[in-house]
């Protein structure tokens, strides 16, 4: 009998242990509402003490407006004998209410049928759910008042929900909408590039940028260009695909005017380039003609008068090639066929023959390039790049100026830079001068430079770089501080 009651004590403490350091209140109350137990915790969720809350009304700490769920869940309590869970609000000694989850059901205790019911705060979790609602609500108004379209598809690219963006842009009423196919609303040549990309969209999660051209309820056809992204669960799966989208239409068409204008300016370019030829190649063809065969006829005067009109329809006839360059780099129609061979080769080829123009201006060119460089290039169009800088750098350099050119391979490109210390160029001109027909006007300013071109030079360079794949650009400290003009090409040895 003394181990029975051994064991019965200790068991009596265990619980007692138990009880005391829950986190709940436990608390026990009869059939006519009245407290009979309550556990420490009560002090600690509630401001009262244990002795404070038995024998009072378990109904008189409750907020009023919970009442009527109280006594309902109440009642069912005592006539089913079954478990009831239900949420309320419990007054704390200090007034305030405080949100609890409370789970009870009917045991017979002692002979006497009472409620035991375990009291959980949940006032951090109500707090969180009103957050997540008013969260919820402010992204909805967002969500329905954004100025772009808006839109989420199913696993099969039907539509779930729209914005009212969507619903101006398209037409529609919204009930018209939800639940329809994307591809209802797409132009018909456009639908099985849906279906093609649609499946991807969703295996990659997300799409930078597409677009595709759509019909409204009124039937104007437009192109949109979208962003969407791929929504999961919590379990990682999919659950839906969110797009949004602004209407391009007006910028597609204004870029196809502007190709359709350069398109006429290149032919514009190509026709007029060819007509002054003819006239031109008269004008030198009988010009060299008296010059071969009656210059011993002529006085100094006429012999250096049909010199200058020789050098004056030279120079027309490289600016007309200069456009016709530029024309065929417009319309795609350049013979481009890059072969693997040696820079530094084509570097010292271009040097030599620009010597003797150096010479005249009394500039010094040093090199400083490998003995052998070798790269993918198309040799007369990249001849014809790095000559023209030497030129500017001849040009726009004051006599007894220096000219460094060399060469440096930089991780997967080559870089060859033409390098003066000439008159430089200010952040306006350097924003300039690789523009079409970006010339810079310098005579009359004081500086002794050489004959300025037509602004083509550096413009037909950049195209033909970027041609290759590479970049031209130009560094310069400002006015009479020199300049450095660098092109890159890809360094992809075989």
């Amino acid at each position: 009998m003394t181990e029975l009651n051994s064991i019965v004590g200790n068991s009596v403490e265990k619980y007692q242990f138990l009880i005391n350091n829950i986190v709940d209140v436990i608390a026990e109350i009869d059939l006519n509402g009245i407290f009979t137990y309550i556990s420490p915790q009560v002090r600690m969720i509630f401001g009262y003490k244990p002795e404070e809350i038995i024998g009072s009304k378990f109904f008189s700490y409750i907020h009023p407006d919970d009442m009527p769920s109280i006594m309902d869940s109440f009642e069912k309590a005592i006539k089913s004998e079954e478990s009831v869970s239900i949420e309320y609000r419990v007054r704390h000694k200090d007034g305030y209410y405080i949100n609890v989850l409370a789970n009870g059901s009917l045991v017979k205790v002692e002979n006497n049928l009472k409620i035991i019911g375990v009291l959980r705060d949940i006032t951090e979790k109500k707090l969180a759910e009103q957050k997540l609602k008013e969260s919820e609500k402010k992204f909805k108004l967002l969500y329905e008042n954004a100025p772009l379209p808006y839109q989420s598809l199913d696993a099969e690219g039907n539509i779930l929900d729209v914005n009212n963006a969507w619903i101006k842009f398209f037409g529609y009423d919204k009930e018209e909408v939800i639940g329809r196919w994307l591809g209802d609303f797409m132009d018909p040549s456009c639908r099985e590039f849906l279906k093609e990309w649609f499946p991807q969209f969703k295996e990659e999660g997300e799409v930078q940028e597409a677009q595709y051209e759509v019909i409204t309820k009124e039937g104007s056809h437009k192109i949109i260009s979208f962003n969407g992204k791929v929504g999961y669960n919590e379990s990682g799966d999919f659950e839906r695909t969110q797009c949004i989208f602004k209407d391009i239409t007006e910028r597609i068409t204004f870029e196809k005017e502007i190709e359709e204008i350069n398109q006429l300016k290149s032919e514009l370019l190509e026709r007029t380039s060819h007509e002054l030829k003819t006239p031109l190649i008269s004008i030198k063809g009988f010009t060299d003609l008296l010059l071969d065969l009656h210059r011993d006829k002529f006085d100094a005067e006429t012999v250096s008068i049909l010199d200058e009109i020789k050098q004056g329809t030279e120079q027309i006839e490289v600016i007309i090639n200069n456009l016709l360059d530029t024309s065929h780099l417009a319309s795609g129609k350049l013979d481009f066929k890059p072969t693997q061979d040696d820079l530094s080769f084509l570097i010292k080829f271009c040097v030599k023959n620009l010597r003797g123009l150096a010479k005249t201006r009394k500039n010094f060119i040093s090199l400083d390039i490998p003995e052998k460089l070798t790269v993918k290039f198309e040799k007369e169009k990249l001849h014809e790049v790095i000559s023209h800088l030497i030129i500017n750098a001849i040009k726009y350099t004051p006599p007894y100026g220096v000219i460094k050119i060399r060469s440096e391979v930089n991780k997967d490109f080559v870089i060859v830079s033409v390098e003066d210390n000439g008159i430089g160029l200010t952040n306006d001109e350097q924003k300039k001068i690789f523009k079409q027909f970006g010339k810079i006007e310098r005579y009359g300013q004081g500086w002794d430079i050489g004959i300025e071109g037509i602004g083509m030079g550096l413009y037909t360079s950049k195209q033909i770089v970027e041609l290759h794949g590479g970049k031209i650009w130009v560094e310069s400290e400002g006015r009479n501080m020199g300049s450095k003009f660098c092109f890159s090409l890809p360094y992809n040895i075989e």
